[in-house]
């Protein structure tokens, strides 16, 4: 009799252990999906007729002449993102710094673009045609963490034209520089 208790007792440890692993896995996992995830919305920049201005996607669908200054930056993620500063760089110019107090999950933030970020896009996409690299340092606290994070994003231009309209469209995708695609693209490209 005994022996059944003791290894009743040892299975019942076993399954205490076990199930303490499990509630453990899932408190984590629980914690990553309350983490926030920074990110800006698909930008168009246009040149027409001598005009140079930022759109987003659905703002490229309405007809109007009035262009955009702000790039939308949302939060993808499920926590709140504190405390963010925004730091904006044009080949290593600082040209903007913007702070932002909170930033809820799914939801969004326009970051107004100064004067010195619009004509120095138009300078070097425009005027001298040269690669150029637009990068965003993001440095914030979660409502979770209160370590800060940081993400730097840099931007990457493709063009286009518009024959029909005389027009040059360059979409703009901001590409986190430490994610696995990036430095896959920079592999392939260099082959």
């Amino acid at each position: 009799m005994d022996v059944i208790n003791a290894i009743g007792s040892i299975g019942t440890l076993v399954m205490a252990f076990f199930y303490f692993i499990s509630v453990s896995m899932q408190l984590y996992q629980m914690r990553l999906g309350f983490s926030p995830a920074l990110g800006f919305e698909q930008t168009f920049i246009i040149h027409e007729d001598g005009k140079f201005k930022l759109q987003n996607a659905v703002d490229l669908l309405r007809i109007g002449e009035e262009g955009i200054d702000y790039f939308s930056l949302y939060n993808l993620g499920g926590g709140t993102a504190k405390n963010i500063n925004i730091d904006i760089y044009l080949d290593n110019e600082s040209l903007q710094n913007k702070y932002v107090h909170i930033l809820p999950g799914n939801e969004s933030y326009l970051l107004p673009v100064n004067d010195k970020v619009h004509d120095g896009l138009k300078q070097a996409l425009i005027e001298k045609e040269e690669p150029t690299e637009l990068t965003i340092e993001m440095q914030y606290k979660s409502s979770i963490r209160q370590k800060w994070q940081a993400v730097t994003l840099v931007a990457q231009f493709d063009s286009f034209s518009d024959n029909s309209a005389d027009k040059t469209i360059f979409e703009v995708q901001f590409v986190n520089t430490d994610s696995e695609d990036n430095n896959d693209n920079e592999k392939s490209s260099s082959r």
